[in-house]
């Protein structure tokens, strides 16, 4: 996934993908998302710069896996930030955060209909 140069996005979330590149696999079987990595290709504001700014080399991966045959699910998270924090702070950080120990649940619902209350 490249930005086009001509986009023009009609929402504050479009506008901020237009400064991110990344590469996407798919499940040939299941059509599901099993891995994307994204990248900052150039700086982000947030804020007009003053709030925040995401730097060139930002970079995330998140993975999916297929649990217990039914569902897919978040498995792992890598990131590496590059950011500058009220144009005063530089902030440099990575990370990794790993999904595990899934249970199954179910819930049990019922019921029941019974006279209207007098008032």
């Amino acid at each position: 996934m490249t930005p086009r140069a001509d986009a023009k996005p009609r929402t504050r979330a479009g506008g901020m993908m237009r400064n991110f590149s990344g590469r996407v696999w798919i499940s040939e079987s299941d059509h599901e998302l099993v891995k994307l990595n994204v990248e900052a290709i150039r700086d982000a504001n947030v804020g007009f710069g003053l709030l925040a700014r995401m730097n060139k080399g930002t970079m995330m991966t998140f993975t999916r896996r297929f649990i217990n045959d039914e569902v897919w699910l978040p498995a792992r998270a890598d990131y590496t930030i590059k950011a500058r924090v009220l144009m005063l702070k530089r902030y440099l950080q990575g990370g990794t955060i790993e999904f595990s120990n899934y249970r199954k649940f179910t819930v049990d619902t019922s019921t029941t209909i019974g006279p209207p209350a007098d008032k």
